[in-house]
């Protein structure tokens, strides 16, 4: 007699190289870009973009800006005319948020993204007393930026969350863009295999009902979709 087993099988693996092959097209269509330990990784990358070309993404909001966000314009590029696809990266690092721009008017993508710059400072959804961005710049940022368009595809990868202080950080990333979200949209959390970023997951969760599927071992991230009735 045969039985049929109850539990998810194994999910297959997904190795570094295999990612950064499937990433080799965006990384060749312009000039080198730096990379190192607080890049997504390749695997994380691979799914972000994998969603946009199967959900034909429209409107994407980083919430933490580097290499993701000018590969992404690069993809985005290349399927849409100027003025179809909005992008829309937070940035709270002043130099960074300069290189952003110069690296995307070096490219011609300049007119694509707008790089919101929104220092830290102390919010009302922030848990234990922690800055995120400046509440008043984001929200007039975002309104200028996005219109009346909601967003479809939100990736939380700042601000920064990487010592014991700020392991909460991330926190108000989800609920205080949960308004501008579109029913179906794709939300992304990195560094997902840290206590921190697991804790946040559990809270939006919990608050929000949304269901993430946490990839932590293999890609970094964890992704949800907003159900339809929205973001409760």
């Amino acid at each position: 007699m045969t039985t049929t087993a109850t539990a998810d099988p194994p999910q297959r693996i997904f190795p570094e190289a295999t990612a950064v092959a499937a990433l080799a097209p965006l990384l060749a269509a312009g000039p080198y870009l730096p990379w190192g330990a607080g890049v997504m990784r390749a695997a994380g990358l691979v799914e972000v973009c994998n969603d946009v070309v199967l959900r034909d993404r429209r409107c994407v909001v980083e919430l933490g800006g580097g290499t993701s966000t000018v590969l992404l314009a690069r993809l985005l590029r290349e399927r849409s005319s100027p003025g179809e696809a909005v992008q829309v990266v937070v940035e709270h690092d002043a130099r960074w948020a300069q290189w952003l721009r110069a690296q995307l008017d070096r490219e011609g993508l300049g007119d694509r993204v707008s790089v919101l710059e929104a220092p830290l400072a102390a919010h009302p959804l922030a848990l234990h007393d922690l800055e995120w961005y400046d509440d008043t710049l984001l929200r007039h940022g975002l309104d200028l930026a996005l219109g009346s368009r909601q967003v479809d595809l939100l990736v939380v990868d700042g601000p920064p969350a990487d010592t014991a202080e700020r392991v909460l950080a991330r926190y108000p990333g989800l609920p205080c863009l949960a308004d501008r979200m579109a029913p179906g949209a794709t939300v992304v959390l990195d560094d997902v295999e840290r206590p921190g970023e697991q804790e946040v997951l559990r809270r939006w969760e919990a608050e929000l009902a949304v269901s993430f599927t946490r990839r932590g071992d293999l890609a970094g991230i964890a992704v949800a979709s907003v159900p339809t009735r929205g973001l409760t």
